[in-house]
This record gives C-alpha cells, structure tokens and sequence, in this order.
C-alpha cells in the first residue's frame, strides 16, 4: 500500500517537517509505503476527453497537509481517498464559511460579522459599514482575515482609527469581525479530534500577546479541560465532516467554550510535547479503519 503526505510546495517549516517526520514513522509501522509530495511536484491535469488524469503512479489514500483544495478535489476524482476531504477543508480555510456552517447548527462563537465583498475595481467611499459595525460590536474588536495560519492574520482593533486602518488594509480580502472575549485574552483551549473523538487537549497561554499561538510566543501546557470543551470540538468536527481536526476554543466570562476556529491541518508539536499521544499513529490506524 502506498500512501502520500501532501504539503505546500511553497511553505517549509520546522512545524511542517516535524508533522511530516511523525507520519513517516507511523507509516513505517504499520508497513504502508511513504510518499512526502510537494504540491508543486505532482500534475493533475484534465485531458483532451475531460478526463482528470495524474503523473505518476497513483496512491491508494493521502494525508493531505495542505489547503490547496482544487488539488485535492481533483484526486477524489481519480477515486483516491484524501483525507481531509476537499469540501472540508474548503470551508475550514475559509474562516467566515465556518463560522456560517458551524452558526446552523447552534455552536457558541463570539458574535461575528463577515465583512461584506467589496471587488477589487471598487473603492470604500463612506463610513456606513463601519458605523454599522460599532453599533454591533464594542472595542476592542478582533478583525481576521478569512484565510490564515498560526495566528499570523489575526488583528486587534482597540479604536475606531485602528479599526478603519484595518478596515482599509483588507478592504479586498475576505475577512471577518468579532467580540474580542476578555475573559480568554492570550488564553485558548486546542483540542485534536480524530475521527469524531477528542484525542488529546491542551491549554495555550500568551502573557505578552492577546493570541495565544505558540509560533506568538505562547506556551502550551496540558490542564484537564471540562468535558463540554471535548464535546464541543467534537461536534465542531462532525459538522464539517473532518476527519482530523485542530479546534480552538475561548473561555467565556462563566467558563464555557466559545469557538475561535477549527483547523484541518492543525499541527501538533505543541500538543505532544505536554499531551501523551502520537497523533499520526492514531490518525493513520483511523485512515485504515476506513480504507
């Protein structure tokens, strides 16, 4: 059996190698040949009769590492399995399509509101949406670009002048506004869930950054988290059909979980440096349950 891991081509890191070297080895155990695939070094095309076609030889399954979810989609097309799915990875990297997704079904979030599409030819020649925004949200409110990792793309506005200043930087980009939760400033909740159970969790803290990212400096440390945390990332996960799932939750003024975002390539140095569980073992022994 061969099986590929599938990242970017174009974003190499420590946090990508150390995922990547965990698979290899949870491959190697389980006898299954290992494959790592940049997704600039394989070709899926469409040919003359319509037909999607691969270089190369063709993998029984992939652990897709990516968000490059044509890529992706084009593989289910030929019948290889790919897990994540593409569609739910699509709506994961797209942070307003998760928060519409997971509002249907009642998951507690802060209150959010997407920015409306402005075209790349169109200017902003008023302040109407912003007025509107103020009298829905307070200061300081968390403006996020739709797609984004590590916390990277994630800004705070503590004023109307920050908040315009943002507002003008992304007028083109899709992205969203939300109640920032004091009670959780610099503090989240990341829980990995497999196959529709939570497999490991721990708490992330930053005393110098209201993002409690570890890439931020933050630290991550492994505190027993009340059930409803667990199960709510569960639920998280079934509604976006993941297989695999990094879901970040914030703790409200009464100690409840309030969804932050859920990640389809959550990536888990952190969590195994304080949690004790191989996550690629697990990940892979629920991949073959379902091959």
């Amino acid at each position: 059996m061969l099986g590929w891991f599938v990242t970017s081509g174009y974003f190499q890191n420590e946090s990508v190698l150390y995922v990547k070297d965990c698979f290899k080895n949870a491959f190697k155990k389980h006898g299954i040949d290992f494959c790592h695939v940049k997704s600039n070094e394989k070709i899926c095309y469409i040919n003359e009769k319509g037909n999607v076609v691969l270089q190369g030889e063709k993998p029984d399954f992939v652990v897709f590492w990516d968000k490059d979810v044509l890529f992706a989609s084009m593989m289910e097309k030929l019948g290889i399995k790919v897990f994540n799915s593409s569609k739910a990875i699509e709506i994961c990297d797209d942070k307003a399509k998760t928060v519409v997704a997971l509002a249907e079904r009642g998951i507690a979030m802060p209150k959010t509101v997407v920015a409306p599409l402005v075209f790349s030819n169109c200017n902003e020649t008023d302040e109407v949406f912003i007025n509107n925004l103020e009298k829905t949200l307070d200061f300081p409110m968390i403006v996020k670009e739709s797609s984004g990792s590590f916390g990277w793309q994630v800004y705070l506005a503590r004023d109307r002048q920050q908040l315009k200043e943002l507002r003008k930087k992304l007028l083109h980009v899709s992205h969203l506004y939300q109640q920032f939760v004091s009670s959780s400033s610099g503090k989240d909740v990341r829980v990995i869930v497999v196959g529709g159970k939570a497999i490991a969790s721990m708490v992330r803290e930053n005393k110098n950054d209201f993002r409690a990212n570890v890439e931020l400096g933050g630290s991550a440390k492994y505190i027993p988290v009340d059930e409803v945390f667990l199960r709510t990332a569960e639920k998280c996960a079934n509604v976006l059909g993941l297989d695999y799932a990094g879901v970040d939750l914030l703790v409200d003024k009464n100690g409840l979980p309030l969804v932050c975002e859920v990640n389809s390539n959550a990536y888990f140095k952190g969590m195994q440096s304080v949690f004790n569980v191989d996550v690629a073992d697990v990940y892979l022994q629920y991949i073959l349950k379902k091959l």
